[in-house]
Formats: C-alpha cells, sequence, structure tokens
C-alpha cells in the first residue's frame, strides 16, 4: 500500500438538518453522521439527501485562509508577505520560515503545530486534533470523483440536479488541485476516485500537464446543463456560498492568471535543480512550462470576457457593492459588505466564498472563526507592516506621498500622514483618528490614539499589547474585536474569488496583451466604489498610459488595497510575479509621536488626548522589524534562494516512490 497516493478513507457524510437561518452550513456539523446510521458507499448514492449531504462534506473543505488546518500554526499565510508579520514566538513563520529553517518534514507534524502554508500529504483524512485540522486535498479530490461517478446510480433525484451536482463536484475539485498547483507546481493527477487495493502509478505530472488538467475540470464544469449561472434571491437565505457555473469560470480565469505569470511560464526556470539531487523521477517541467508563452495571457484574457460576457447574458447577476452615500461610512460601508459578508438579497459580489464556522467550544481554538480572531488579533500573529500602510493612497487617487515624511525633524508641518486616506485603509488597519463614524469606533472610542503614550499605544496596558506589536492594529475581518461580539454581525464568508477581482484579474490580462486603456478602466472600477479618482490622472508621473511596467506595478497594489488578507492573495502575487524585490525588502513598524505646542516629542506621562483641544502634530519614525527578522532581508536580490517560491513536498510522500519528486533546492 506504499504506493497508493490516494488515502482509503472511511466514507463519512451527514444527515442534518440545520438551523433556517444557515442551511448551508458547510463544515464540521457536515462531517458528523446521524447517530445509527452506519453509511458506506452504497448507502450514499442510495438516496438524493444522502448525496447532498455527501458533497456538503466536501463543501467543508474549500480552503479558506482563516481556519487552523490552514494556518501556520497560529498565522494566516499573508505573513509570509511585506503586508503582514507574525510576532508569535510560537508561530510556524517565527519558528520556520523567518529564520529559514523550513524542512520537507514540515507537512509532517501531528500535534497540530503545523509549519507549512500548503500541505501536499496524504496521510491526513479527517479533521480531528491529531492533523492540526488539515484535509488532505486528495480526500476532497477522491469524494468529488466519487460523486460524478456514481450520482447517476441516485434514484429519487432528477438528471438537471445530478448534473447541477456534477458541476459542484467538477469546481470543488479543481480548487482544490489549484490550491497545491501554486504552492507546488506539479502534481500527482488522480483521474478517478481509486478503490481499495489499487495503486496510483502515474507519478507527478509537469507543471503544464497539472494546469490543462485543473483547466479541463472547469471546463467539465461549466458544459454541465444543470449547472446554474446564481442562486436565486429568494433561495440565498439557504444556499449562499453554493458553487455556480460562474463560479467555475471565475476560478478559471484565476488559474490562467497564475499560469500566465512568470513562475513557470519564462524562458528560464525560476530554479534549477542542486548537482546531485536529481532522481529517477526528476524532470524540471514540474515546476516550469519549458518556455515563455505570451500567448496564456491571451487565454486568462479570454476567460475573463468569458465570464462577463455570460454574466451579461445573465442579466449582469453579479455587481460590485455601490456605496449608499459618497462618503467614509457610504465607501467603508459597501466595501465591508463586499469582502466580508455572504451573498443576499442585494449582494451579489461573492463569487466563490468558504463558509468558516462560527464558534467552536465557544470561542476556542480551531477552525471556529473566534479561534482565528484569538491567533490573529490577541496573539500577534497576523500585524499590519508600515508598508501595508503605504500601499493605500489618498482619498482622492494619489499614491501615498509622504515617504520621506520619517525621522526626526522630517515632519516639520506635523502632518498628519493618516488623514485624508483611500476608505480602504481605515477599513484594513487601525491607525490614529480624531474622529470615527458612527458606527466604527474601536473598543468604545470616539478616537484612537495609537501613537508613543497613548492610551492604545503597543506599550501601554491596553487590553493586549501584542495586537499592536508593530505600531499598527489589524481591522480587516476583526472589526472591533474588544466591542462584544461585533465582529460575528452577520454570516461571514470569506471570499476565494469575488467579483472586484474579476476586474482586477482581466485589467492584468489586459495590461500582458497591450490594452493599457482596457486595463485602466477596469482598475478605476474598483476604485471608483470607494471614491478614488481614475489612476492614470491622479498619478500622472507614472506615465501608466505608456508604461505597462508601472502599470502591472499598480495593479499588484491596487489588488493588495481591495483583495489583501482574503485568499492569501499578496504572497502568491509576489510568488507568480518572482518578486525578490519584494521578498528581501525590509519591513518596517512604526512610531507615531505626538508634537508639543513647541514642536518636540511628548514621549513621557499619559498622553491621551483631550477631545476639546486641537487634533495633535505628529512626528515618525519606522524602525526595522526586528522580532522575527526574516533571513531573505539580509539576502538581498541577488542572494536570494528562489526555492522559496514554492514550498517542499512532504518527504513521506516523496519516499513512498510513486514518482513524487521534490521542488528544486528543497
Amino acid at each position: 500500500m506504499k504506493k497508493n497516493i490516494i488515502l482509503v478513507l472511511g466514507i463519512v457524510t451527514a444527515f442534518l438538518v440545520s438551523a433556517c437561518v444557515d442551511k448551508f452550513a458547510v463544515g464540521d456539523a457536515f462531517l458528523e453522521k446521524a447517530p445509527g446510521v452506519d453509511v458506506n458507499i452504497d448507502t450514499v448514492f442510495t438516496s438524493a439527501e444522502y448525496t447532498r449531504n455527501f458533497l456538503w462534506s466536501a463543501y467543508g473543505q474549500l480552503y479558506c485562509t482563516y481556519t487552523s488546518g490552514n494556518m501556520m500554526n497560529g498565522a494566516p499565510i499573508d505573513v509570509l508577505s511585506d503586508s503582514y508579520h507574525c510576532y508569535c514566538g510560537w508561530g510556524g513563520p517565527i519558528q520556520s520560515y523567518y529564520p529559514g529553517l523550513l524542512t520537507e518534514d514540515a507537512q509532517d507534524t501531528e500535534d497540530g503545530n503545523f509549519q507549512g502554508k500548503f500541505s501536499y500529504s496524504t496521510k491526513y483524512g479527517g479533521l480531528g486534533s491529531d492533523a492540526g485540522g488539515r484535509v488532505s486535498i486528495y480526500e476532497t479530490v477522491r469524494k468529488c470523483w466519487q460523486i460524478i461517478e456514481n450520482i447517476d446510480r441516485v434514484p429519487d433525484m432528477s438528471d438537471s440536479e445530478k448534473s447541477r451536482l456534477r458541476g459542484e463536484a467538477y469546481t470543488i475539485m479543481a480548487s482544490r488541485y489549484f490550491d497545491a498547483f501554486r504552492s507546488f507546481g506539479g502534481l500527482c493527477l488522480a483521474r478517478k476516485a481509486y478503490p481499495v487495493g489499487e495503486h496510483f502509478t502515474g507519478g507527478r505530472s509537469t507543471a503544464w500537464q497539472t494546469v490543462e488538467f485543473i483547466d479541463s475540470l472547469i471546463v467539465c464544469a461549466i458544459n454541465e446543463p444543470g449547472y446554474i449561472w446564481n442562486i436565486a434571491d429568494a433561495d440565498q437565505g439557504r444556499w449562499s456560498g453554493r458553487l455556480t457555473r460562474a463560479s467555475a469560470r471565475a476560478l478559471r480565469a484565476k488559474v490562467w492568471m497564475f499560469a500566465a505569470s512568470p513562475l513557470f511560464n519564462d524562458s528560464e526556470p525560476y530554479r534549477n535543480y542542486d548537482a546531485g539531487k536529481e532522481t529517477e523521477f526528476t524532470n524540471i517541467e514540474h515546476v516550469w512550462f519549458g518556455k515563455k508563452d505570451p500567448a496564456l495571457w491571451t487565454r486568462c484574457l479570454q476567460a475573463c470576457n468569458d465570464f462577463f460576457q455570460d454574466n451579461a447574458a445573465n442579466g449582469d447577476y453579479y455587481r460590485l457593492i455601490q456605496p449608499a452615500t459618497n462618503d467614509e461610512i457610504g465607501y467603508r460601508t459597501a466595501y465591508r459588505r463586499a469582502y466580508r459578508y455572504r451573498n443576499n438579497e442585494t449582494n451579489h459580489e461573492k463569487l466563490f466564498d468558504a463558509h468558516p464556522t462560527l464558534t467552536l467550544s465557544d470561542g476556542g481554538w480551531g477552525w471556529g472563526w473566534r479561534g482565528f480572531a484569538l491567533d490573529c488579533l490577541r496573539q500577534g500573529g497576523a500585524v499590519p507592516t508600515n508598508e501595508l500602510m503605504e500601499c493605500f493612497g489618498m482619498a482622492d487617487g494619489r499614491n501615498f506621498p509622504y515617504a520621506d515624511i520619517y525621522g526626526p525633524g522630517k515632519n516639520p508641518q506635523g502632518i498628519d500622514m493618516f488623514a485624508d486616506r483611500d476608505p480602504r485603509l481605515y477599513e484594513t488597519i487601525l491607525v490614529p483618528r480624531q474622529s470615527l463614524p458612527a458606527g466604527f469606533d474601536y473598543a468604545g472610542q470616539t478616537y484612537t490614539d495609537i501613537w508613543v503614550g497613548g492610551m492604545m499605544d503597543k506599550n501601554s496596558n491596553f487590553n493586549n499589547k501584542d495586537d499592536i506589536a508593530s505600531g499598527y492594529c489589524k481591522f480587516k475581518w476583526l472589526l472591533d474585536y474588544y466591542g462584544g461580539n461585533r465582529y460575528d454581525d452577520e454570516y461571514i464568508g470569506v471570499p476565494y474569488i469575488r467579483l472586484a477581482e474579476m476586474y482586477l484579474i482581466r485589467a492584468e490580462a489586459r495590461a500582458e496583451t497591450g490594452d493599457l486603456k482596457g486595463a485602466l478602466d477596469d482598475i478605476h472600477v474598483v476604485r471608483s466604489r470607494v471614491g478614488l479618482g481614475r489612476l492614470e490622472t491622479m498619478n500622472p508621473g507614472l506615465n501608466l498610459t505608456s508604461n505597462k511596467e508601472n502599470l502591472i506595478d499598480e495593479i499588484l497594489r491596487e489588488r493588495n488595497c481591495e483583495i489583501g488578507a482574503e485568499c492569501g492573495d499578496r504572497v502568491y502575487d509576489m510568488i507568480r510575479r518572482k518578486r525578490a524585490d519584494l521578498f528581501t525588502k525590509r519591513l518596517h513598524e512604526i512610531r507615531i509621536y505626538r508634537l508639543d505646542e513647541n514642536g518636540n516629542r511628548m514621549t513621557e506621562g499619559d498622553l491621551q488626548w483631550d477631545p476639546t483641544t486641537p487634533w495633535p502634530k505628529f512626528e515618525y519614525e519606522k524602525p526595522d522589524i526586528k522580532v522575527g527578522a526574516r533571513v531573505w532581508w539580509d539576502q538581498g536580490v541577488s542572494g536570494f534562494d528562489t526555492k522559496w517560491y514554492l514550498d517542499p513536498v512532504s518527504r513521506v510522500e516523496v519516499q513512498k516512490k510513486y514518482g513524487l519528486t521534490q521542488n528544486p533546492g528543497w
């Protein structure tokens, strides 16, 4: 059985009546069976109800950055990017990635202290604590193939519903392969559900074979005649989050965006194997397409156009949520509804999302949303960097203009660099604010004094100082963590893809194929939602109508502002674009100093602000991050080991000798 890549798993399904407010509560609950019910493969396909619940259990295994099985022992993968940093001494990043100590064994820990950003291992077959909440992609793949291969046996299900469920299964399976593809490259491709005793002998496929296989699964989904374009508004309360043909079309565009990028699609591989590391199975095309093919961007653009054309043919059902008022409250509310909450009768922006469970053991660790909050906020598991703050521009659409403002005497006017900014900044990071709009307060505060000596200073006794370890505090997703349960005020849907990203994917594909004007138009659709002026108009020095390289950089920046901290996209953008400059760029904290009436820094005593007095003036420092300093920062671009673009494959899996190879450099 050593060569059997597909772990033979017990068939577990759920026969569950959900609460009417959350009938599609995929997750742990659907992985339990009713008392007294024995389930096997024959049982599952004797009933439409059983078959549906079996598919729901596969939904519970969709990728979500903020569930414990996808976090590096308490930190989401965003902390490998330049936007967030992990300050947890026990966290996976500070133990493995940051000091450069990650090994091929990182995926095979059974004590819950998972170190890698993604698991290739086939050994984990469930959601138990021994597996740290992880699920092998091959468990999900096996379930999906079993549905596809057996659903015609179900006696009490219509042909149209069988077709719809096949479409959903194909899409789930394609998404799980894509999750692994962008972390490892070429994969072992299972083209059926392997029965007990049959060994997988196909070995590892090339990167090109893998992306084409993923695409073929998506095409199968799209071509299912019963696969509907959208969930009817009347059914959103029950079925929000179910995949649709729109989900499949959007996934196809995202897959080709990654494939067309330089990581695999270049004239040279991102890294060669070290001498003596080759084996009988080694093939550099496991991690390289073998050439640079600009036409792949045309494939990405076509996938985008197919989506938008299909959406138009269906009455433009999917639309960006627009602000009710053209002010900060309106802009932030629209943005929050877009990224945070599930689709409903008026919210049609989510194309593909995951539904994390809201609680586990009344807010304990694990798969629950509150478990994530405890990890990432209170323990310093994901703290914003100054680089993320600078990513956001001004409220009028200009890019951040204060690059030279840091240091003693560098801000003689006492400029408040946090005033009049892109509203998405305030929804992403807690920064000093003179007044907080109604409903947007924090811990009961009507203002935020995040400066040295202020109540919310990281060196003060404000709640838990780890959540503001860099001098900034994370706000996106968590909202007012200390304000009771307001962060759980509605059912959450964590985006895998939403409509705003589709515009940005098409913008990148248009830019790469020479249509810079079209790219700028797509960017503006997203930016205008929060009141920003046209990018090229407000930043004329970048020459964005003619300078493709600058435009690509701006698209990556805009992606970080719009979809950062949603699906790990920032770190994968850095990887697929081979941005060694971003990986090796030293990251910074912030120190904000309140100035007295003579322009001197106030550093002693209680420096809280009296709201009856004018808002203070400030000076700023941006010290290097030292806790968990990343080994990459000392290497520079020329010394950076590009092995870090892809993760190491599980040593246990390689040693099974079914043809799986290690990635270069590991």
